[in-house]
């Protein structure tokens, strides 16, 4: 059996097949936490609230006591970016408080929280509560760290700019690794490489609640981009199962004792969290790596299903549908529907050597991300880019036909001529 030095935490849509999955390819009882949160808690989360399972208390109760049975425990998620100011608001503090002790109640010991109110809060309340901060707070360095680590956090979900920088990884895990500090890396997110968005966008998250969502300017802008210029999405900082092996072996040599890596994503369908489970368990993935990345297209999608087991057809609902003319939500829907592009992941044993030995990213332009395609500068580094021949296909067509849907639809957003 593999040490628990190494774990894993797996985003739930709250199917109870995955309880079966779970004990089919984790042997080794390598994944100790599921985590996530119901629709209708009245809380933001990190996700849009109408995108995210409808479960009621009484069947949350019922998945936590599984989860025990099995071995797991919760992670219930309020880990906003922005929580509106509602921590201190007189109705709305009431109720946050009281929802975390109902949660308590029903045997929920670990909450992910970005808010330094409510971490202060939870700590005061429970002596045997674990809190998770969450990535939405963006610990970036070891400052960060230090902060929250003396705020009273127990576990820290490290942002992506660790993913490829071993030499600042390797110097936190080694500072800390006396403490009783937890640290995470979120394994298979696909975020732009240090995004200017990150902030809005989480905001958007934020106040997205159950009337639906805003139609997601970032989120289509951001596949617009990659789409555009597929190389990008070799800059994402996401980490392949096969490379996984050298973050076990970096926790390790430095003597770290508890370090995880979290599985996203629990909007996903049970067959696109099956496939997650297995390939970083196995440490490897025979296939297209936008299969087991967030990359979100709608057929990976769990949308407004109540047990959440297989994908829904469509978009989305959008918040204030009514408003909107009927043409462009059919456009939406033809947009959240992706081009098909093939990662192959196979072609990319190697691409992490370069940042192991010598990551410079800190220092350059990326060509084909920030630089667009065919621009040079002096800072510019194309190392990403440069295995874009060998691992990625498209057909030229498709993505011509959908940068063109696509592009219409961001410009309507930004004049707001969506609606009717």
């Amino acid at each position: 059996m593999k040490s628990k030095i190494f774990t894993y935490d797996v985003g739930t849509n709250f199917d109870y097949r995955l309880f079966d999955i779970i004990k089919e390819y984790d042997k080794d009882h390598m994944i100790k936490t599921l985590y996530g949160k119901i629709r209708n808690d009245g809380l933001p989360g990190g996700r849009a609230s109408s995108i995210i399972p409808d479960f009621t208390m009484e069947q949350l109760e019922d998945y936590v006591k599984v989860c025990r049975e099995n071995g797991l425990s919760f992670n219930y998620l309020i880990n906003p970016l922005c929580m509106d100011q509602n921590e201190n608001d007189p109705v709305m503090g009431k109720k946050i408080r009281n929802f975390i002790h109902e949660t308590y109640d029903i045997g929920i010991r670990e909450f992910t929280l970005n808010s330094p109110e409510l971490i202060k809060y939870v700590k005061k309340s429970f002596n045997d509560v674990r809190i998770t901060l969450g990535l939405y707070a963006y610990p970036s360095n070891i400052q960060h760290i230090q902060y929250w680590a003396d705020w009273g956090v127990d576990e820290i979900t490290l942002d992506h700019s660790f993913n490829r920088n071993f030499a600042l990884l390797r110097h936190v895990l080694e500072v800390y690794k006396e403490s009783s500090i937890s640290m995470r890396l979120i394994a298979n997110n696909f975020c732009f490489k240090d995004c200017p968005f990150k902030l809005a966008h989480g905001c958007v998250a934020s106040h997205s609640g159950n009337n639906g969502i805003l139609m997601d300017y970032y989120l289509i802008n951001c596949a617009f981009r990659k789409v555009t210029n597929p190389r990008s999405m070799l800059t994402s900082e996401w980490i392949r199962p096969e490379d996984v092996h050298i973050y076990e072996e970096l926790v390790e040599s430095t003597g770290f004792k508890h370090f995880s890596l979290k599985l996203v994503d629990r909007t996903r369908s049970t067959g696109f969290i099956e496939r997650v489970i297995k390939a970083y368990l196995s440490q490897s993935y025979n296939g297209n790596l936008l299969d087991i990345i967030n990359w979100p297209e709608t057929k990976n999608m769990s949308i407004g299903k109540k047990t959440a087991i297989s994908p829904a057809a469509g978009r989305p609902r959008v918040k204030n549908e009514d408003m909107i003319k009927p043409e462009v939500l059919i456009q939406y829907g033809d947009v959240m529907r992706f081009p098909e592009i093939f990662i192959d992941n196979t072609k990319l044993n190697g691409f992490v050597e370069h940042f192991y030995k010598n990551n410079h990213c800190s220092d350059c332009l990326c060509s084909d991300n920030i630089l667009p395609h065919g621009q040079s500068s002096s800072a510019s580094c194309g190392y990403c880019s440069s295995w874009y021949d060998k691992a990625i296909h498209f057909d030229k067509d498709e993505i011509d036909r959908w940068l063109s849907n696509a592009s219409e639809l961001l410009n309507s957003l930004e004049d707001c001529s969506i609606y009717k």
